[in-house]
């Protein structure tokens, strides 16, 4: 796959497919911060193409400083609940990026 975009930091190189699942709770809080996370997608503001800090790659997809809970245990340290900051913390990072409820 090429992605042929201007902030592409390489562009024309090549970067292999990934597939990502996130997970919310099904509350008031975690519907809001869904809606913003989609209006971050959209902006295309969720992924970058870079240096993985899992297993140090070059060139592939990566997170783009808006963290995602991706298991639904485990804690923080495995990206997983509970997590009790974490729906205040994804929102302060959606908001450093321009978004918000009221854009």
């Amino acid at each position: 796959m090429f992605l042929f975009q201007p902030e592409h930091p390489n562009p024309g190189v090549r970067y292999s497919s990934t597939s990502r699942t996130a997970y919310l709770p099904d509350c008031a809080e975690g519907q809001k911060v869904l809606r913003l996370l989609k209006k971050a997608f959209d902006r295309r503001l969720t992924f970058t193409i870079g240096r993985s800090a899992t297993t140090g790659l070059n060139n592939v997809i990566t997170w783009n400083d808006i963290h995602h809970k991706t298991n639904i245990d485990g804690g923080p340290q495995c990206f997983g609940y509970p997590d009790p900051a974490y729906l205040f913390r994804v929102q302060e990072e959606l908001r450093l990026k321009g978004v918000t409820e009221d854009d």
